[in-house]
């Protein structure tokens, strides 16, 4: 029938049996079926309608949160489509499957990343981008809500996607695209639908997990800590590539071909450190990266890195006097490749200073300050650490000459891959004895 009934056309039907679905096979509110056999009549209807009097009931970018990670629930959202992202074969449960990812934006400007796979992408993915010109609104139905980089959405076997649909929303959504192409264009040339967006990926009641329950076969957890690496001997940068942020040897400057993203740009030092997280619980370390790092050090990236070349320990005496007092709302993902010392490790995504840091419990519904916030794609790395460095004996507060080197070997965590990691523990063993 597939050569006789179109999408967005009306027709008469009849004679077609009803059934109910099996319990398992059902979606949403459809409990029943109908089954077009031989018997079936279809007749086309045409009239002069050009709109569907048809309401979807679709969910708000920020009440997507609150379906994240449930595979029993899908939402149905309505979004223009801004840019494409390039394809990408991922190997699933033995499996090549491929996926592309699509950037949306409603009429808050607010974006979020669609995941579609395999026959999405031959079908209504290629609609998609031969529209690309014109602004192209879907309603994206019966979709998952993953926790990737905060919220991202992701077809299921079930969903359906709505290219251009001749209803009302649809096109007030599009007339306001065109109305407001410059803002869109921002977006594109800022590229800030890769960046964690707390206002869609915060839960107004955000739940978190005691350190000591810290499971890293989660994808992600959201934890109340304090900071410290006061005593993590480190050199708070690495030099990367300016696309991909991934580690590469090339001097400050240098434009090197990439082996990760197959581009050629100038490398540039990213900040980058570990930091321990702690409750009453326990202790895990963590990595935080970019401009979230910068923040916190209260020194940017290229500052960072001439302290290091002049041998200059950085002035953070303030910054951790400070941290001694303060409570984060922190939100983590487990790294996926081990590092030498076998300790499971995590990624900071998103953190935001606790109002009410009284309170030392895992709770909900506290008041939070958030900072300006940016997550840079993957930032899961695999360090090896060499080098000395000396302490003046009995004072842990004396100033460390040190000299480091270190190798980030940053390797790609496609967002399907099962976590195949290591229990973390609630002692904390001591960085240098």
């Amino acid at each position: 029938m597939s050569s006789i009934l179109q999408i967005y056309k009306k027709y008469k039907i009849s004679n077609a049996e009803v059934r109910p679905i099996l319990p398992k096979y059902q979606t949403a509110e459809i409990t029943h079926q109908w089954t077009i056999t031989s018997r079936t009549v279809i007749e086309e209807v045409f009239d002069d309608e050009d709109m569907m009097p048809v309401k979807f009931n679709c969910t708000k970018f920020r009440d997507l949160a609150q379906y994240m990670d449930d595979k029993a629930k899908s939402v149905d959202v309505l979004a223009i489509v801004i840019e494409t992202l390039e394809k990408k074969t991922i190997t699933t449960n033995y499996r090549e499957s491929v996926v592309q990812k699509f950037v949306l934006v409603n009429e808050e400007l607010q974006t979020v990343v669609l995941s579609m796979w395999d026959d999405f992408i031959k079908n209504e993915g290629e609609q998609i981008i031969s529209a690309m010109n014109n602004y192209p609104v879907i309603i994206a139905r019966r979709i998952k809500v993953n926790n990737y980089n905060g919220v991202s959405l992701s077809t299921w076997f079930d969903s359906a996607i709505l290219v251009n649909p001749p209803i009302q929303e649809a096109r007030e959504l599009k007339n306001w695209a065109m109305r407001n192409s410059k803002e869109l264009t921002v977006i594109l040339e800022q590229k800030t639908y890769t960046r964690y967006n707390p206002e869609i990926s915060l839960k107004p009641d955000q739940k978190t997990t005691l350190i000591c329950n810290v499971n890293p076969s989660h994808k992600s957890t959201w934890v109340k800590a304090q900071f410290t690496f006061q005593y993590i001997f480190q050199k708070y940068w690495y030099m990367s590539c300016k696309k991909c942020y991934r580690g590469t040897a090339a001097a400050h400057g240098v434009i090197f071909s990439c082996n990760t993203c197959k581009e050629k740009h100038p490398a540039e030092p990213r900040c980058r450190f570990d930091m321990d997280l702690r409750d009453h619980t326990g202790v895990i370390t963590a990595s935080i990266f970019g401009e979230q790092a910068e923040q916190l050090l209260t020194f940017n990236a290229l500052e960072i890195m001439e302290h290091f070349k002049q041998n200059i320990e950085l002035p953070l005496e303030t910054v951790h006097k400070e941290l001694e007092l303060k409570w984060f709302l922190v939100h983590i993902k487990p790294v996926q490749t081990q590092v030498a010392d076998t300790k499971q490790r995590y990624t900071i995504i998103y953190y935001s200073e606790v109002v009410d840091a009284a309170t030392q419990v895992s709770s909900v519904n506290e008041s939070i300050v958030p900072f300006v916030s940016v997550h840079d794609q993957d930032d899961s790395s695999h360090i090896t650490t060499s080098g000395t460095v000396t302490v003046e004996e009995n004072n842990p507060t004396s100033k460390v000459r040190l000299s480091l080197n270190q190798k980030f070997d940053q390797a790609e965590e496609p967002e399907n891959n099962a976590s195949q990691l290591e229990g973390t523990s609630c002692s904390k063993k001591p960085k240098l004895n």
